[in-house]
């Protein structure tokens, strides 16, 4: 028996690993692999203070002249692509743009590509090294999003070197002068080329951000769920100053609790001197839509909450070289937006990107799913939802539609797609058994994505997975409010994860908060339902973990996965100290309601001595709770499949 376990291990670990990152760019075209095989320069240092200048300053008539260049930005390009030219050199300059408008029902953005193709071996380069793109965007609180570049409908095209910037910030940050606990208040004088909005409406949060320019973490613990950042409103308070009116009292409280400060230090706490980022506008500031093989290359995005994302087509886009965050060098702290990709046939490849200061998601891989209202015959009608459009529009006869039930997960069937008119579907097969499903579009998943050597440092929450195949290594993850979650979401967006890598990164201080781990797994209604589809052929290995707030790993509903050689520092002791009176979990990996699941040569430190052995494995490192089939370190573990663990002493 025990020869059989080690034989599936090495199956797991050494073959379907390489496999995994081997399908990660099968799909990039021959320009794409060339440069993606070319030396990456050191990632764009960042060093924050408030007496950095706001940035580069232009009078009325500089900005005149920027317009004017900016009008001829468009013809240029297309005169060259029209002509069959296989490259446009933009000159270096600034140059200013307005932003998106309308025409009938569609929306254009300022810099808008639209049907430029070209195939794999002519493809077309817009080279703008040295030139930087301003957009005058309104500072509108929450508009539906403003825009700044966009490819439709596109192939095989190629932006190098483009700075994207924004001339108004769209958000409001500063230096803390006072906090006033009784008043529920911050006093903040802001940074300079900050424009303060009389009237406030919509989602307002803040972010707050230590004076050297670190994301205190810890403290997202009070916004998912509970949303307790929400601030009511600025007023002036003197001498230029304004004071920021919590919504609630909790982050207030927090900042005055003993156990809270002694968990997590200053990375916990906000002093006088510290910032505050307030939050009001967002933009699509790069957006690759119904296109494939789009390359960017060496491009630098500083929109504040500005987004950089990939929805529908072939996709297999390449993002060589890119830095999306603050601009370096000046007192703005609020970044780009994180990272959207959807419903792409072929995943994203990320190569030496460096994402800082993000106010919602890190990063998203993941497809939309498709309710079902009614079948007829062979006939699926889904329901009405924009964001299946992109899937609708590029879904091909062949492609296949995956079924589960949309309460409880459990598997229905597959069939294959033989025609499609809005949302109605015809299916090859009978549709009956799939009344009440939702449909996951498998070949529109953005398969096969790679991320690699990339620098993450100081985001607001979670990348999310929720499709494969996909490897993300050797990267590096610093301060991070979430979890690297891998899920399968059954709402709008999500899909069912599999077959996914996670080597060779590091992590500290990734979700440092009470009870959470830095790399969250769940399959949907795993705790529930038998039927439900399992997160399948998952490798977490080499990877390095400091500081976790709960267990380093929280794995629910695995199977046939391999965790090895990861090495993990000091878990779980911030919760022990910050929530002394709560119940919590004391392994250093957590593992529940799977099965077929090696772990082998993992490393626990616990200088601290907060972990415990569990009842079921007898390790530190390892608690299991209804699972079978389990192996640690080549030995064969009982199965504790069908009823809970033994209750610890």
């Amino acid at each position: 028996m025990r020869i059989t376990v080690f034989v599936f291990t090495v199956l797991v670990c050494s073959v379907v690993a390489p496999l995994c990152a081997n399908d990660a760019h099968f799909h990039l075209s021959p320009h794409q692999r060339e440069i993606l095989a070319a030396k990456s320069p050191a990632p764009m240092e960042y060093h924050f203070s408030f007496d950095l200048p706001a940035g580069p300053q232009f009078s009325d008539a500089e900005k005149a002249e920027q317009r004017e260049r900016g009008k001829g930005v468009m013809p240029m390009v297309m005169q060259a692509f029209n002509s069959g030219a296989g490259e446009v050199r933009i000159p270096p300059g600034d140059y200013r743009f307005g932003q998106e408008y309308q025409v009938g029902a569609k929306t254009f953005y300022p810099l808008h590509f639209e049907g430029m193709q070209r195939d794999a071996t002519n493809p077309f380069v817009i080279d703008a090294t040295g030139a930087t793109f301003w957009f005058d965007l309104d500072d509108e609180q929450m508009p539906p999003g403003h825009r700044c570049i966009g490819f439709f409908d596109c192939r095989n095209i190629v932006l190098r070197g483009a700075i994207i910037d924004r001339g108004t910030r769209g958000c409001i940050e500063g230096r803390i002068t006072k906090i006033d606990r009784e008043g529920n208040r911050f006093e903040i004088q802001p940074s300079p080329g900050i424009v303060v909005p009389k009237t406030y409406k919509g989602d307002q949060r803040l972010l707050p951000f230590k004076s050297d320019g670190r994301f205190c973490a810890p403290l997202y613990d009070l916004q998912q769920g509970k949303q307790k950042l929400g601030y009511v409103h600025i007023k002036p308070s003197s001498d230029g100053r304004y004071w920021v009116s919590m919504k609630d009292p909790d982050l207030m409280d927090r900042l005055h609790d003993a156990n809270w400060e002694r968990a997590f230090g200053e990375l916990g706490m906000l002093r006088v001197g510290d910032g505050l980022s307030c939050l009001f506008t967002t933009a699509m500031a790069i957006q690759l839509e119904d296109s494939a093989n789009i390359t960017l290359h060496g491009v630098s995005l500083y929109v504040a909450k500005g987004g950089p994302g990939e929805s529908g087509g072939d996709g297999g886009h390449l993002w060589k070289d890119c830095y999306f965050g603050p601009r370096p060098g000046t007192s703005q702290w609020k970044g780009a937006e994180g990272f959207l990709c959807r419903a792409t046939r072929y995943g994203t490849t990320m190569d030496h990107v460096t994402i800082r200061h993000t106010a919602d998601d890190l990063q998203n891989f993941h497809g939309i799913w498709g309710k079902v209202v009614s079948v007829s015959g062979k006939q699926v009608t889904m329901e009405k939802n924009w964001g299946l459009r992109p899937k609708l529009k590029n879904a091909k006869p062949g492609d296949r539609l995956r079924f589960i039930h949309r309460k409880t997960g459990a598997f229905l069937g597959e069939a294959k797609l033989a025609a499609i008119k809005d949302f109605v579907i015809t299916l090859d097969q009978d549709a009956a058994p799939f009344a009440d499903g939702q449909a996951e579009w498998p070949d529109h998943q953005c398969a096969g994505w790679l991320v690699q050597h990339c620098l993450f440092e100081d985001n607001f929450q979670t990348f999310g997975i929720m499709s494969g195949p996909g490897t993300l290594r050797d990267c590096n993850f610093h301060r991070m409010g979430n979890a690297i979650g891998i899920n399968t979401g059954i709402g709008m967006v999500g899909g069912i994860p599999h077959d996914i890598t996670i080597a060779d990164n590091t992590f500290i201080d990734v979700n440092p908060r009470p009870h959470r781990p830095s790399i969250e797994v769940r399959s949907h209604n795993a705790l529930g339902h038998q039927g439900a589809i399992p997160i399948e052929r998952l490798i977490i290995s080499n990877n390095s973990f400091s500081r976790s707030g709960g267990p380093a790993m929280s794995l629910v509903g695995l199977k046939n996965s391999c965790i090895e050689n990861n090495t993990i520092d000091s878990p779980i002791g911030a919760t022990l100290i910050a929530r002394p009176n709560e119940k919590s979990d004391r392994q250093a990996i957590m593992l529940r309601h799977s099965q077929g699941v090696t772990f082998q040569n993992n490393t626990l430190k616990d200088p601290g001595n907060h972990t415990q052995p569990d009842a079921n494995s007898g390790s530190r490192l390892l608690g299991l709770l209804q699972t079978r089939s389990i192996t640690l370190d080549g030995k064969k573990i009982a199965n504790f499949f069908t009823s809970a663990s033994p209750k610890r002493k």
